[in-house]
């Protein structure tokens, strides 16, 4: 995929400077040296790139350069205000589709997460994206941040969202490739939605949450799982203290959850090449090498903190494609 690569601050730079749309990951430091143009950024200093598969990298960006067929981009910031507009601003924009990027612990990331299926004509356009963060000793207490090009001053407080517009003879989808499903462990429900969790009903019966997971020895490296009709969504521990477990997602009170196994059916997901224009992968499966060696070969991005396909998922890998659509006609 030669639109996804990592380039030093100075390449990026030139590449901004020559009017091209980019999405960019990277270190704070190095996000905060590139001028102004037709771009959004997020911090990260993780990545996935074949045949290495894992990088980590302080000194190099890592670009998605959109095609050259994009007929116009349009970058708004939102906070949590106005981040329920944010649909409606793609519907209005004809035939888009958004990438979004939310700084970690936001408050406009928590509102998205925890209400976006109810904003008004939610998918209605596709949108993928993520969540902006830090190495994983320092997520909880140092910023992260994203960027936009239209000042190039980054935000603890805004998500940036590329609305991106294609010719009426392409369209675009988001693909979600999820290694995991429910475990066969205790049934785990929560009496309200939220991403910080004090009690939880273990099999009926309330328990703290954080005192449930110490004694049960929970693998941190496994996320919570929901059956969403037979759709399985993950949602990440991102600390525990002494009584209150913080989550990466919220969890719903309508649906039960249940600690996740890797799925033994697993097979690498199916990806089309030139046509991947975009794809992330989170942070929960750079750290397990056998996902990324055995599943996401192929895949080339950032490593981030939460990922949008839509709403907000955890522990995903998210890819959106653009096809002709003529190639769906028979």
């Amino acid at each position: 995929m030669m639109n996804q690569s990592l380039v030093t601050p100075e390449e990026a730079s030139a590449m901004i400077l020559k009017g091209e749309r980019l999405l960019l990951a990277g270190d704070f430091a190095l996000l905060s040296q590139l001028p102004k143009g037709n771009w959004i950024g997020g911090t990260t200093p993780f990545f996935i790139l074949y045949p290495e598969h894992q990088v980590t990298s302080y000194d190099k960006l890592f670009v998605t350069r959109l095609p050259d067929y994009v007929v116009n981009s349009t970058i708004q910031a939102y906070d949590s205000s106005n981040i329920h507009r944010i649909y409606m601003d793609a519907e209005r924009l004809g035939n888009v589709f958004t990438i979004i990027i939310f700084p970690f612990g936001s408050e406009v990331s928590t509102a998205f997460s925890l209400n976006a299926v109810y904003y008004e004509n939610f998918s209605g356009r596709p949108m993928a994206g993520w969540v902006a963060g830090r190495p994983l000793d320092t997520i909880m207490t140092e910023p992260s941040y994203a960027v936009s090009g239209i000042d190039a001053k980054p935000s603890t407080d805004k998500a940036f969202a590329m609305h991106i517009e294609l010719p009426e003879t392409k369209y675009a989808e988001l693909h979600i490739f999820n290694p995991y499903i429910q475990g066969k462990g205790d049934d785990i429900a929560f009496e309200q939605s939220s991403m910080v969790v004090t009690e939880a009903l273990i099999n009926g019966k309330k328990r703290n949450f954080a005192e449930y997971l110490r004694e049960t020895g929970f693998n941190t490296q496994m996320p919570f799982v929901a059956n969403y009709s037979g759709a399985m969504i993950n949602v990440v521990c991102c600390g525990i203290t002494e009584k209150e477990v913080y989550l990466s997602a919220p969890v719903f009170q309508s649906l039960n959850y249940r600690i996740a196994e890797i799925d033994p059916k697993l097979t690498e997901p199916t990806l089309t090449g030139e046509k991947i224009i975009f794809s992330i992968t989170c942070i929960g499966n750079f750290i397990q090498p056998d996902i990324c060696a055995q599943y996401l070969q192929k895949m080339h991005g950032p490593v981030v903190y939460g990922e949008i396909a839509y709403q907000m998922l955890n522990q995903t890998t998210v890819y959106l494609t653009v096809d002709d659509i003529s190639s769906e006609m028979p």
